[in-house]
């Protein structure tokens, strides 16, 4: 029988020994920071146990407390980070158990959605749990031609040395601002960086920094080897990325390459000097959604929706429509009244004018399909009428991300 609680403070050692047994030995400092207190958000107390009548850990879950935000509309939800099981309890039933009382968990703080990120003990059993495959990576990006400049001698490019790690970290602290997924750093943005840069063989990957004609340290970037991907590029106030285009181009071109991959969030500075240049978006999917209440959700985003109406053709809509996620055994009617969504609830019917799965449903919701390529790919569903389908197209738009982490 195993007992499923959070941890306390006599559980940190056990944690951090089973994750490094579980999952990589020399990332233990990283768990250290995670369970200690020393993380900005997420302590011992977010890690929820599993342990045998022994008292030994045979599962593990940190699940974080996160703030996302949803076009501009801010609500909680919980980010599943490491979940772990042992072999003997990496099953259906234990993974259930655990998923109970984080959801548990997510209503005593008011969170709406839980998030899961590639984790290997929901690899194959998401779909058994409630969750939706779609959500995006929080990088998305873009993949440049390479064209040759004339590059002079003003920069240099070259591999990081232990010497770089404070220059990088200072850095790196513009990355977290521009994306709005950090507000209390204090000394872990360093923390981050050398626990990375002590792993590299790990993450699979390379920091290399950008000097000026004088040998100052005046940006660095992170490559994942095996992709090329370019992560965390970011620069001082001596530099533009103007100038330092052609050196990473001039880089990249060093490694037989003709293409630049930049994983940097859609907002990153960097894309303006590099547009037009056969640029080509990057729009993957990693991870994994669960919505606890759907209408609940729908109303705590209300604003967002009734917004989008108010700016199309369907201003001041009045109408009550139902929609039938019918792979769920669920029927919602949605109220309208001049334009704006008042209420979402549970229908006592079969059908609706709008029929759709639910995971399509949520894949429509969070901006990862459109309703014109639901009908191209043949997905189950069906509008009554057209004024159904230019509703949904209008308020379920397909968007690069709807969903930003603000912690």
């Amino acid at each position: 029988m195993l007992e499923i609680k959070k941890g306390t403070s006599s559980d940190i050692p056990a944690a951090i020994e089973f994750l490094k047994r579980m999952h990589a030995s020399v990332k233990q400092s990283w768990f250290q920071v995670m369970a200690d207190g020393t993380h900005p958000t997420t302590d011992i107390t977010d890690f929820v146990i599993a342990a045998d009548s022994s008292g030994n850990i045979a599962a593990l879950v940190i699940c974080q407390p996160y703030h996302y935000v949803y076009d501009g509309c801010v609500y909680k939800g919980i980010r599943l980070e490491e979940f772990f099981c042992t072999r003997e309890h990496n099953n259906r039933e234990t993974v259930g158990k655990i998923l109970d009382k984080i959801k548990i968990h997510a209503e005593e703080i008011g969170a709406f959605t839980e998030h899961a990120h590639g984790q290997d003990a929901l690899y194959g059993k998401y779909d058994f749990f409630g969750y939706t495959f779609g959500l995006p990576v929080e990088m998305d990006g873009y993949t440049f031609m390479i064209q040759d400049e004339e590059a002079g001698n003003d920069f240099v490019i070259e591999e990081a040395s232990d010497d770089d790690i404070p220059k990088m970290a200072e850095l790196y602290k513009q990355t977290y601002k521009r994306n709005l997924m950090a507000t209390v750093i204090d000394y872990d943005e360093i923390s981050y960086i050398k626990n990375i840069y002590g792993n590299l063989e790990l993450y699979d990957c390379k920091f290399f920094v950008i000097k000026s004609s004088t040998g100052t340290v005046c940006g660095f970037f992170l490559t994942q080897t095996s992709d090329k991907y370019m992560f965390m590029l970011e620069l001082d106030n001596s530099c533009s990325f103007h100038q330092i285009r052609p050196f990473l181009m001039a880089h990249y071109k060093n490694y037989g390459l003709n293409r630049m991959p930049l994983f940097l969030g859609k907002t990153h500075p960097a894309y303006m000097v590099f547009k037009g240049f056969f640029q080509q978006e990057s729009f993957t999917e990693s991870g994994y959604i669960k919505i606890y209440n759907i209408p609940k959700f729908l109303m705590k985003i209300s604003g967002v929706l009734s917004k989008r109406l108010a700016h199309s053709p369907y201003a001041f809509l009045t109408r009550t429509f139902t929609m039938a996620m019918h792979n769920h055994d669920d029927v919602l009617r949605f109220e309208f009244v001049q334009g704006k969504l008042v209420d979402v609830s549970h229908a006592d019917c079969h059908t609706g004018e709008v029929n759709i799965e639910r995971d399509k449903f949520i894949r429509l919701l969070f901006g990862r399909v459109s309703p014109q390529e639901m009908e191209d790919e043949n997905y189950l569903y069906a509008f009554a009428d057209n004024d159904c389908r230019n509703i949904f197209e209008i308020l379920f738009p397909k968007m690069q991300s709807h969903l930003i982490s603000i912690n």
